[in-house]
């Protein structure tokens, strides 16, 4: 801990710039294991210094500076410890303002690691809300953020700001962060949609489904996603769909988006996002009005083909279980049913720990 505290005087804003490097390498380093992040967070002093470092004139020290931030915020408790610190010092370091500020700027070649900063920020639920306050302080701070993540060539030092999609699935964990995804002033969904296909990035294109589950979860929003127009359906179905040929009659159900696909149409690889797809159709199977949309919308027989294509070429169990869960309701008439909404009926514990056990051994059978 002494040598470290010692690292404190060459890392200060008017010290000679080789020393600065020489140090701020050696904490960068630090940061790399967990009892060299311990040691850091131990001293308030030497994360001062890089709080302050990250406005460095020199581009690698500022850039040092905020990859060492990104390492410590890694790990929720010590997120929680520098976003705290940095509103307890004086002056303040305004963390997230500064982190939106890169982020906005087009210009800024640090724009990417300080989105992975805000984006470690952002995964602890217990500061989302701060973090919306602070956001929503500047009238064009979120717009901003929507229009860099949408614009792929937004910013002009080649950052490509990816992490901007987990960061705005992570404001989606509270319900103030869905309504404001949803709300019709931001537009923020409409603008993530098109990347929850986005072949080229799997932290874009997660991010972005890992949205649209989290306000599929919440039967609050069921109506907007299940609107007059299908964006947001297809923005969900499309990633389960193949190449497969449907019949005349099944291809007038589908959207038009989703009507006579290429031969070079690929499913979702990743299977752990496939299974979150699938559980975003669960959600919207949980009212009568949803599962009618979706009946008429060509959800089953998307499932019926992706299912043996999951059987047949994806081989993961979890997904093939997600799959059947959700056709086993579609397939179903609604007087079978009798339920105008699934989330009104109460499952004891013991009976839910059950139905847990029963997935958990029909999962483990499956493809064997």
């Amino acid at each position: 801990m002494e040598v470290v505290s010692e690292l404190v005087q060459f890392m200060q804003p008017n010290q000679r710039l080789d020393l600065k490097a020489v140090a701020l390498t050696h904490v960068l380093g630090l940061t790399g294991s967990a009892e060299g992040k311990a040691a850091i967070l131990g001293l308030d002093d030497l994360l001062m210094a890089i709080f302050g470092l990250t406005y460095d004139e020199n581009h690698t020290v500022a850039k040092d500076a905020v990859l060492s931030l990104i390492n410590l915020t890694a790990e929720e408790e010590c997120a929680i410890k520098v976003f705290q610190l940095a509103k307890r010092i004086e002056p303040p370091f305004a963390i997230v303002e500064v982190a939106a500020k890169h982020i906005g700027d087009d210009q800024s070649p640090l724009a990417d690691p300080w989105s992975m900063v805000l984006s470690n920020l952002t995964r602890v639920e217990s500061l989302v809300h701060e973090i919306l306050d602070i956001l929503e302080r500047g009238e064009q701070t979120l717009p901003r953020l929507a229009q860099a993540f949408a614009q792929l060539d937004f910013n002009k030092k080649k950052a490509h700001l990816h992490y901007l999609a987990p960061i705005f699935c992570n404001l989606t964990q509270v319900p103030r962060g869905r309504e404001l995804c949803c709300h019709a002033r931001y537009q923020l969904l409409e603008k993530l949609l098109p990347f929850a296909s986005y072949e080229e990035n799997v932290v874009r294109r997660g991010g972005t489904i890992g949205i649209l589950k989290n306000v599929c979860f919440d039967a609050v929003y069921h109506n907007v996603i299940l609107g007059e127009d299908d964006n947001i359906l297809v923005a969900i179905l499309q990633p389960l769909c193949g190449p497969e040929e449907f019949s005349d009659e099944e291809n007038d159900m589908l959207p038009i988006e989703l009507q006579y696909l290429p031969e070079s149409k690929r499913r979702e690889t990743d299977p752990d996002l496939r299974k979150m797809l699938l559980e975003c159709l669960l959600q919207l199977c949980s009212t009568r009005r949803s599962r009618e949309i979706l009946r008429a919308k060509g959800a089953y027989e998307i499932l019926r083909e992706y299912h043996k294509w999951e059987a047949r070429v994806g081989l993961d169990r979890d997904c093939l279980l997600a799959c059947e869960n959700v056709v086993d309701i579609l397939i179903k008439k609604e007087d079978e049913i009798g339920l105008d909404n699934y989330k009104s009926v109460e499952v004891p514990a013991e009976q839910a720990e059950k139905f847990v056990q029963e997935d958990a051994d029909y999962v483990k059978s499956l493809l064997d």
